[in-house]
């Protein structure tokens, strides 16, 4: 085991920092012309691909403390949440940019670590982090810029559900949001079943690109990934579509575990899974000629589970939630909000 050292980041000053995090992440793809190093990162754009790009802050206090996740994890997960929107317009990812904010008395092994994590997340996602910046701020801050490139026939956005879709998930819902309560110092206390499962889908989530792929090349409609929570994700795609949503919550994939850590903990099941928010699944609607063939095409080839859990409907039905007693009530309340 490497021996940790007691260096701080104003031992060696933001040009040390810089030229530390280059040796770390050097990069070697072709399609980059200048990396870290310069003012600004330049790839080599490809006229056949469309550029895609989006971005992500994670703030200490808010997304993440030291009680409940490593630099490493932070760093890890500062790349898959954007790598899951490149994900939701099935886009292939290539390049990243992170700028992080730390105080000066932040331990230079802290920050190291925090770019392993980025690095081996980078590393499982196929793409290059070319560059960034570092500044002084009082809590630690990570922002990250995402560059992905897709095909304009494959591209998907949340504006394209048509009724008559069949709306579908990958994977399970609400580990996440269970996780992160079980990462509380109270939580810790309690013997739960799927307890390491359920954190770990809160500290290392994972995004769906190659499930977003395959439900894009088969026919897939509007699609989005779920980082805010089931109901908020539905709300999008239906708003921006101009249609309304039938969801059955009988058929919903809930996370092993989440029931029981709801209910020894007194919490709402319903609110972790439809309202937790960070599972970083995906959600697309597809007509029904397409919808098995997807699913099944997805379970074979990747092992992820597609689960149908509702239909398109008319935008004058509104959004619906078909209850366990056959009763029908509306699905208005938004997931997670910073304000």
């Amino acid at each position: 085991m490497k021996k940790r050292n007691n260096l701080r980041v104003k031992d060696i000053g933001e040009i040390g920092l810089i030229k530390r995090i280059e040796k770390l992440l050097s990069c070697t793809d072709p399609d980059v012309k200048i990396g870290i190093g310069d003012d600004a990162a330049v790839v080599r754009p490809d006229k056949q691909l469309l550029q895609v790009m989006t971005t992500d802050t994670l703030v200490e206090n808010i997304h993440f403390n030291q009680y409940t996740h490593t630099p490493f994890e932070i760093g890890y997960k500062s790349i898959v949440v954007n790598v899951s929107d490149i994900a939701a317009m099935a886009a292939i990812p290539r390049f990243a940019l992170i700028s992080i904010g730390i105080s000066p008395d932040m331990l230079l092994d802290r920050v190291e670590d925090f770019y392993k994590g980025a690095r081996k997340a980078a590393i499982e996602y196929g793409l290059h982090i070319i560059g960034g910046d570092t500044t002084r701020s009082p809590v630690f801050v990570v922002n990250v810029c995402l560059i992905g490139q897709v095909e304009p026939e494959v591209l998907r956005c949340r504006n394209e559900a048509e009724v008559g879709d069949k709306i579908a998930v990958t994977g399970k819902l609400g580990g996440s949001a269970t996780g992160l309560h079980l990462l509380s110092e109270i939580a810790q206390t309690k013997k739960m079943a799927y307890a390491d499962e359920l954190k770990e889908a809160h500290i290392k989530p994972t995004a769906r690109i190659k499930e977003a792929r395959i439900a894009a090349k088969e026919g897939a409609n509007a699609m989005e990934d779920i980082s805010d929570g089931l109901a908020s994700e539905i709300q999008h795609i239906c708003e921006r579509s101009e249609v309304g949503a039938e969801i059955n919550a009988a058929l919903i994939p809930i996370a092993p575990g989440v029931r029981e850590v709801a209910r020894l903990m007194d919490k709402d099941a319903e609110d972790l899974f439809l309202y937790g928010g960070e599972d970083f699944e995906l959600i697309f609607t597809a007509p029904q000629e397409c919808i098995e063939r997807i699913k099944k095409d997805i379970e074979e080839q990747l092992g992820t589970e597609v689960t149908i859990i509702g239909e398109i409907v008319g935008a004058d039905k509104g959004i619906s939630l078909v209850l366990l007693d056959g009763k029908r009530g509306n699905l208005s309340k938004y997931g997670f909000e910073h304000f």
